[in-house]
């Protein structure tokens, strides 16, 4: 072995002819390896970060469905026998409903959620994501509104501001119409709760919401991860039989299930990137034996056993290929952790290529076809910041993936080092 390693050494450090294979293998592989971690730990922690609003802002731990004409003093008793249950953190009575928020010109249907004006500050997972811009998350006022950022954006209101909500409307042969104050503006940064959610207080629904709104208790655990079932059969019990009851994992199935299949789909393509430029090892250490087949006839020729030159050429690949893969984990993580910083720089780059290409075609085109406010990461449909957690066994698994694949690759061509004829090499070099 000893040998194997001072040939190889030799091979990789040895004429300048031969040092353009062993980087381009290095580059090759680290350039391979980069989309395939910046892939693995953006995705992941974008999932994570959509999933922990949806369970502490959406559908909550628990949901619990109550019949739509409970009384006010049912649901208050609801909310008390849940959260004496064990394992019961918090319990949320809820009416919701759709309705339509309009502004001067400006409208948007939208779900109005009315809560109890101290739900947001019992709530530690809701105050925790749901943070305010403007004014505050004081719904004791009478028709008191809490909008998002976005739908603010839509209707062109601001805190103090008034707007009217319609219920019931076509349904309805007279609809329920309500003029609300937006009395603050929050975020959550996932536009998808934003866009179309909008707060109240629970006083506020029997005359705002259309009729057979649906009443719901959103329940908070210590363990959402955990098991689940057992807690759910505890609440319906506690609860009777008019009330089911529901898991954050059946409520959001469908589009975390999404995200997940886009996550994979996107790994695999990474992946197979990656193996394809791992795999390319082979034919360095393939131009690294045609280069050097004189001097491993002459090796063989004076006693060297075929296995050490065969050691040797797969050492020199295994170094080019734990090059490429250290340079690759590395620089994937240096731009995974700061992704929000790459993608910004992106976007003020792509936004200036599309201010430049738009002065250049200004004379040709009319003002209607423009196109403004060009971006790459379109932060309506994911999170406005991207929380980046890195993992150590995902990162472990892609690097040592890669190494397998490149040992491979570069076994069969060094393989044939300790094949050739010494003296046939020798007679027609």
């Amino acid at each position: 072995m000893r040998e194997s390693v001072f040939l190889g050494l030799r091979m990789l450090r040895g004429r300048a002819g031969t040092g353009r294979y062993v980087r381009g293998a290095v580059a090759g592989i680290a350039l391979g390896l980069v989309p395939l971690v910046v892939v693995l730990e953006v995705s992941t922690g974008m999932i994570e970060g959509i999933t922990a609003r949806l369970l502490e802002i959406g559908s909550a731990h628990l949901r619990a469905s109550l019949p739509s004409d409970a009384s006010a003093a049912d649901l208050a008793a609801a909310a008390e026998a849940v959260r004496a249950l064990p394992d019961v953190i918090a319990a949320t009575p809820e009416r919701q409903g759709t309705v339509l928020l309009a502004a001067g010109t400006r409208s948007a249907g939208i779900t109005l959620r009315c809560v109890e004006p101290g739900a947001f500050a019992r709530d530690a997972g809701l105050h925790r994501y749901l943070s305010v811009t403007a004014g505050s998350l004081d719904l004791a006022g009478p028709r008191t509104i809490l909008l998002s950022v976005a739908l603010a954006r839509t209707l062109g209101v601001g805190t103090g501001d008034e707007l009217l909500s319609v219920a019931g409307f076509p349904s309805a042969a007279l609809p329920r119409v309500t003029r609300f104050t937006v009395g603050g503006v929050y975020e959550t940064g996932y536009q998808e709760l934003d866009k179309a959610v909008a707060y109240a207080g629970l006083d506020a629904a029997a005359s705002a919401l259309p009729r057979g709104a649906r009443t719901l208790l959103g329940i908070k655990v210590a363990d959402p991860f955990g098991a689940l079932a057992a807690i759910a059969d505890r609440v319906a019990d506690a609860l009777g039989s008019d009330a089911s009851v529901a898991s954050w994992r059946d409520l959001e199935r469908t589009r975390l299930a999404a995200f997940e299949t886009t996550r994979w789909l996107l790994v695999l393509i990474m992946g197979l990137v990656a193996m394809v430029a791992a795999a390319n090892v082979s034919s360095t250490v393939l131009m690294l034996v045609l280069e050097r087949r004189q001097e491993i006839a002459i090796l063989l020729g004076i006693g060297a056993r075929p296995s050490v030159l065969t050691r040797s050429f797969l050492f020199a690949g295994l170094v080019a290929a734990v090059a490429g893969t250290a340079l690759g984990t590395a620089v994937g993580l240096a731009v995974a952790v700061n992704i929000n910083g790459v993608i910004a720089g992106l976007d003020r780059i792509a936004g200036l290529a599309g201010a430049a290409w738009e002065i250049l075609r200004a004379p040709f085109v009319p003002a209607a076809s423009r196109i403004e406010g060009f971006t790459l990461f379109q932060s309506a449909y994911y999170l406005s910041k991207i929380p980046v957690r890195i993992r150590a066994l995902e990162v472990a698994t892609a690097a040592a993936g890669t190494l397998l694949v490149a040992g491979l690759a570069a076994w069969v061509p060094a393989t044939r080092a300790g094949r050739l004829p010494p003296l046939e090499v020798l007679r027609r070099s």
